[in-house]
């Protein structure tokens, strides 16, 4: 099978990358997201995944949360629980202080990480540093700075066992608890 062309300038430019070139590689993998074509943006185009969220996470390093979002809100719309999006957009809403969304992105970002196809996908952000910072850091201050924690609580309730019917559910459940214990220490 012939490499596609951006194919090959995500290779390029994760080369770049490895090599302390971060100009050359930001550039690179501007020009291979423009070479994909519309028909083949599609969930199962794991180099085209990968070429959206470095995409997104320049944007995130170089202060631009405008591309930022837009980068990552095309790769949440291509692949719902894609962890890595998931990661950058608990981040991002971290730093414009969307609480709620955060919340949101935080159950959708350890639904993913309990999907049975998760290794396929190469993520940066499923690692023990990345799932340890969402639980101690991200979680607490999203939940804390969220209103209506009993209605929130009822509604993940109610998702676990429907999270079970496809994934492990255990990342969720453990959210779940800490959220639970979160609420009964402050009462």
């Amino acid at each position: 099978m012939v490499q596609k062309s951006y194919e090959a300038n995500l290779e390029t430019a994760l080369s770049y990358l490895k090599n302390d070139q971060r100009k050359d590689a930001v550039s690179t993998m501007k020009r291979a997201l423009s070479q994909v074509p519309e028909d083949e943006k599609l969930p199962e185009n794991l180099a085209y995944l990968k070429i959206l969220f470095f995409c997104a996470r320049f944007a995130i390093e170089d202060t631009d949360e405008r591309i930022a979002y837009y980068y990552i809100k095309e790769g949440i719309k291509t692949k719902k629980f894609y962890a890595d999006f998931l990661f950058l957009d608990i981040f991002l809403a971290k730093l414009q202080h969307r609480y709620g969304d955060m919340l949101s992105s935080i159950i959708a970002y350890l639904i993913s990480i309990d999907l049975p196809d998760r290794d396929a996908y190469g993520y940066d952000f499923v690692n023990t540093d990345a799932i340890n910072e969402v639980f101690t850091v991200y979680l607490p201050l999203a939940y804390n700075n969220t209103q209506n924690h009993a209605m929130i609580l009822n509604v993940l309730n109610n998702t676990i066992e429907k999270v079970k019917e496809f994934s492990t559910g255990e990342n969720v459940t453990k959210a779940y608890d800490i959220m639970r214990a979160m609420d009964f220490k402050s009462n």
